[in-house]
């Protein structure tokens, strides 16, 4: 046979088939890739303390690093405080968590479950968001991030630049001031993450004092029973803790009015009210009593519709829980149940509902669903902002839906008849908030 002649072509393929070969088993044997110039880049935009937590801003571009490490200082390491490995998390990974609703961010835990970090996409790509949860109160914590590849001869460990955040105690927000029974007035709380304790000042008309010293952090309500009626009564609270032997404080909540004269907001507080048939005239006057405190603290001149109605629906869902021993027990099917005794379903949160909207000027109707819908006993309410209505449902976290929105997502059918025509998309700042159960 007659043999081919040897060419430069020949040769070149042959070369070129050895060198991919090459690179091949080198890779296979440990070899580290050859660097290619993309730009990579780490850095600590902004960090600040957001109640119990320090959220660091970043920008993070590391394609060809593997994964990235947050390191603490509990001192200024310009004056001698050193870094520690806190967490770690692989840049790209499969154990990323989608926001439950929309989808509107990702996020995932670090090796050591300290760091969270919040992602646009399923990597710690760009502007991303690390969230330290074990910080203390009065500490100052100084962060900086590595990135570091498994082809460190290839790609070095890069650092960022460092930045500081002071932790302060968050303000408890008071969610109940009222007084329903005209002899007492009872005050409710949230809880500050990092606190021992809380403090309670009440103003009389000449100067604050303080009434009460709560040295149990879970505990989240106190009733002053030296009160008149017919007085008016302000209080503020703020929370503290213990940080090297010394007590360090929260700046106040806002401060809160109660008056124990009689009620002047409007509603139905007659017989067979729609807040509640079967109320007597005494519970309707507490039902009364508490949305005129609703309406003096958290009502403000030129509030929109949208507003006052938001209020409304965030006031009822903090202040009342789900009643699972059943509407027949301690009015839970009204706005007593709602309200008063801050236990209630779904007819008295909707009918609750009704009457905070009532006492504040905002159009608001009582509905009931059908045989046809999914749940035959559902209730829940429609409201009017800027000439339009929506569904609202406060117990099962539904702010300004749309007909079609009720109708395909929860499967619920009602009579029409007798009601203002509902709108059948979303409004645009529709919201859903998790449901009371």
């Amino acid at each position: 046979m007659k043999k081919k002649p040897i060419t430069v072509s020949s040769i070149l393929s042959r070369f070129l088939i050895f060198a991919i070969a090459f690179l091949i088993i080198g890779c296979f044997a440990g070899v580290s890739p050859v660097k290619a110039d993309f730009e990579q880049k780490i850095q600590l935009n902004r960090c600040y303390a957001n109640g119990s937590e320090i959220n660091i801003e970043s920008y993070v571009q590391g394609s060809q690093y593997d994964y990235v490490q947050i390191y603490r200082a509990d001192r200024d390491p310009s004056q001698g405080g050193t870094f520690v490995l806190l967490d770690q998390m692989l840049i790209s990974t499969n154990y990323w968590y989608s926001d439950s609703y929309g989808g509107k961010y990702w996020y995932t835990s670090g090796d050591n479950d300290k760091i969270t970090c919040y992602s646009h996409s399923c990597s710690v790509d760009e502007d991303v968001v690390f969230v330290d949860s074990t910080v203390e109160a009065g500490h100052s914590y100084y962060y900086k991030l590595v990135m570091r590849s498994d082809w460190e001869d290839s790609w070095p460990a890069i650092s960022s630049n460092v930045v500081s955040a002071t932790v302060k105690l968050s303000a408890p927000v008071v969610t109940r001031c009222h007084s329903y029974n005209n002899k007492n007035v009872k005050l409710c709380w949230s809880c500050t993450p990092k606190a021992k304790g809380y403090q309670i000042y009440k103003y009389t008309g000449k100067k604050w004092k303080r009434i009460k010293t709560i040295n149990k952090k879970s505990t989240l309500a106190y009733t002053d029973k030296k009160v008149k009626a017919g007085k008016t009564y302000k209080y503020k609270i703020r929370s503290y803790s213990i940080v090297s032997g010394k007590k360090i404080y929260s700046s106040f909540s806002s401060v809160r009015k109660v008056s124990l004269k009689r009620p002047t907001v409007r509603g139905n507080y007659k017989a067979n009210s729609v807040y509640g048939p079967s109320l007597n005239s005494s519970q309707l006057m507490q039902v009364r009593r508490v949305v005129q405190s609703f309406k003096t603290n958290y009502i403000r001149k030129g509030m929109s519709e949208y507003d006052k109605a938001l209020a409304a629906f965030f006031y009822l869902r903090s202040n009342c829980s789900y009643a699972r021993r059943g509407w027949q027990y301690n009015n839970a099917n009204n706005a007593w149940g709602a309200l008063v005794y801050n236990e209630a379903q779904c007819s008295g949160f909707a009918r609750a509902m009704k009457a905070l909207c009532d006492g504040v000027g905002v159009k608001c109707k009582y509905v009931h669903a059908n045989s046809k819908a999914v749940n035959p006993s559902h209730q829940w309410n429609e409201i009017r902002i800027n000439g339009k209505w929506y569904i609202v449902d406060a117990q099962s976290g539904f702010f300004l839906a749309g007909s079609n929105t009720w109708k395909n997502m929860m499967g619920m059918r009602w009579n029409t008849k007798g009601l203002p025509k509902c709108s059948a998309s979303d409004h645009k700042k529709f919201g859903f908030y998790g449901s009371i159960v």
